[in-house]
């Protein structure tokens, strides 16, 4: 049985609490100096500078911090978000072609732009890439590309497109954390160039919408991250910004970690999913409330479109049983293939790629889960792609239609070299314990290991109880009261379709109801 001590003990054992002096010096990131030089530079020079963002909550998280800071300096610059359906992802030669600049920043993309950063170099224009993705890794010698053009490695034995200069934690020897956002590199790009600059800016007024792309992209919430999503949740609910005023009317309560991953982030994804992300990117630059207020409920919009498009896109898809590796494809919308393969995983607890088709190829999205390193899996497959990038847990790839059943079987023969322990997703049950133990004393210990999230998990616990009282709140949401040895606790259970026995064991997170008062209610997951 645990207690209120124990519980204390293994949460206090997996994280890694920094203060803020002890966040990695942006001069630990290769290139940075370089880059900060140039950028001042440029400035001084009066060039163009345009900076190309992502599509994704990230990467227009890290567009909005690069504008919002150079608004600060007084300097214009230009950002350009690709637009999925139009550009594809990052710096493609389909956006170069709309581009007139002398000096190119990409955030959250580019280390994979090869045929990109040539271009750039064949029109004469620097070229810098912040970035946070994995770096694809030469296998023997100097791997070229179908136009015949080498990519340069460096004594990692990475690919990387020739630029002026990459800035990536991960091709970093110095950098201490490695899984850390684009928006993150972003920030630190900033911050090298307000100490080349000499300037005074300070910058935690970003960290409101770095928490944001902290969570949004499943960073882990330790070390750095950490510090920095707890800090950025407090200017969140002080709701400083335009953005942030227009978050607090609209949903009229204080944030935590749980309300970014599952209330914000995707609304502010829909936006590139189903149209275009530069009214996500517009949002977070927001001038005055009431603009803001707009945009968002045009997110919200266009969010409930992507819910209706999702479901009918799974209930249409067939899975084969005998599958470890689910790869299918279809007339899919190109904007939900990364939430639908998210939902397979989910479901079937295996790795999965959904392909759409684009036209003149397909395009994928996958997703992992466990110990299946889908960026290693999809990398062995090089010779049946034509572009891909991603990491361990999630992947974007290309392929030729006439290759798709060539790469499903490959896929599902080389997953051969995981066992059965592998797939499995921990669900972070720390076990069993008694309403005894669940008080406020032990709900504010729970809250001060917030923020929770990927690497640092909301704790799971076991119980068993008789049923008191069954009050169906609406859409078979119900609210319980159970009782243990005396011990009377509500308990709250969403979506449930089945019957209720008079004693229970079940699966719960313990919460907060603050509506008339503090009160403790188990957040009830399952029935076991």
């Amino acid at each position: 049985m645990l207690t209120k001590q124990k519980i204390k003990e293994i949460l206090s054992s997996r994280i890694e609490e920094i203060d803020s002096l002890s966040i990695p010096h942006f001069l630990l990131l290769s290139d940075i100096e370089k880059a900060a030089k140039r950028i001042s530079q440029a400035i001084k020079n009066q060039e163009k500078i345009v900076v190309v963002g992502d599509y994704d909550v990230d990467g227009v998280s890290s567009s909005a911090i690069v504008k919002l800071f150079f608004e600060k300096i007084g300097y214009p610059i230009e950002i350009v978000i690709p637009n999925r359906f139009i550009h594809g992802y990052g710096l493609s030669l389909n956006i170069l072609e709309e581009i007139q600049a002398d000096l190119i920043i990409t955030v959250d993309n580019g280390i994979s732009s090869f045929e990109a950063a040539e271009e750039c170099k064949k029109r004469g224009i620097d070229l810098i890439i912040t970035d946070h993705h994995t770096p694809l890794i030469m296998d023997n010698g100097q791997l070229k590309m179908d136009n015949g053009q080498c990519m340069v490695a460096n004594e990692k034995n990475y690919k990387l497109p020739d630029a002026l200069a990459i800035v990536n934690p991960k091709t970093s020897p110095d950098f201490p954390f490695k899984e850390i956002c684009g928006a993150e590199v972003a920030w630190y790009l900033c911050a090298a160039l307000k100490h080349e600059m000499k300037l005074k800016i300070d910058l935690r007024e970003f960290v409101d919408i770095l928490a944001i792309a902290i969570i949004a992209d499943v960073m882990p919430l330790n070390h750095m991250n950490r510090l920095l999503v707890s800090m950025g949740l407090k200017r969140l609910n002080k709701a400083q910004k335009p953005f942030s005023k227009a978050l607090k009317r609209f949903f009229n309560r204080e944030f935590n970690a749980e309300d970014i991953a599952f209330q914000i982030a995707p609304r502010l994804n829909a936006a590139g999913r189903m149209d275009s992300a530069n009214l996500a990117y517009k949002f977070l630059i927001s001038k005055d409330e009431e603009e803001a207020f707009r945009l968002f409920l045009e997110l919200d919009s266009l969010n409930n479109q992507r819910k209706e498009t999702e479901k009918e896109i799974l209930e249409s898809i067939e899975v084969e049983e005998n599958d470890k590796f689910i790869v299918v494809s279809g007339d899919y919308h190109e904007g939900v293939v990364g939430i639908i393969a998210s939902r397979l995983v989910h479901k079937y607890k295996k790795p999965a790629i959904v392909f759409c088709d684009n036209g003149e190829h397909l395009k994928g999205s996958g997703r992992s889960l466990g110990n299946i390193d889908i960026f290693k899996l999809v990398s062995d497959c090089s010779d049946d792609i034509l572009g891909f990038g991603g990491h361990k847990l999630a992947c974007g790839l290309s392929i030729k239609k006439e290759n798709f059943y060539k790469l499903k079987e490959k896929l599902n023969t080389i997953i051969e070299i995981y066992d059965d322990d592998d797939f499995f997703i921990e669900d972070f049950v720390l076990g069993e314990l008694p309403f005894r133990e669940i008080d406020f004393e032990l709900l504010d210990i729970l809250k001060s290991f917030e923020p929770y999230g990927e690497g640092n998990p909301k704790p799971k616990f076991i119980a068993s109880a008789k049923i008191m009282h069954i009050q169906n709140l609406k859409d078979n949401h119900y609210k319980l009261i159970l009782s243990q040895d005396d011990y009377i606790l509500p308990g709250i259970i969403f979506r449930y379709d089945g019957e209720f026995d008079e004693v229970v064991r079940f699966k719960f997170t313990i919460g907060e109801n603050n509506y008339f008062g503090r009160e403790i209610q188990l957040m009830i997951e399952e029935f076991l």
